[in-house]
């Protein structure tokens, strides 16, 4: 249990990173396992890019703060019921990451017509 919870928020973390990444990019094909798994930004091949252009941003920023944090989680990790703690609220910070980009892809989907 330890080892997971010393590399789950850097493995989220980069995750997240890339999918930012190429999806700012729009490089990022339309797929049914990574990206933001909204049904508008899922209608379409438009929709799928300017989504992840759109929210790509917060998940690049939620990832770098997610696998920065599993790095320096990875060199101080002493205590597990700290490194537990930590980890969370990495991935919280993951998650919101997430969240602030899928909200941000549905806006600019919508406003798309």
């Amino acid at each position: 249990m330890t080892e997971l919870v010393r590399i789950a928020p850097l493995v989220f973390g980069v995750l997240m990173i890339v999918t930012g990444a190429l999806g700012m990019a729009g490089r990022l094909p339309r797929n049914d396992w990574v990206g933001l798994r909204l049904h508008v930004v899922m209608a379409s091949d438009r929709s799928w890019r300017e989504g992840h252009k759109a929210g790509g941003p917060w998940l690049l920023a939620g990832g770098c703060v997610a696998a920065g944090g599993g790095v320096a989680l990875l060199i101080t990790y002493r205590e597990p019921g700290t490194g537990l703690t930590q980890a969370g609220v990495l991935l919280a910070v993951a998650v919101a990451g997430y969240a602030l980009g899928a909200w941000r892809a549905q806006v600019a989907v919508r406003r798309l017509g």
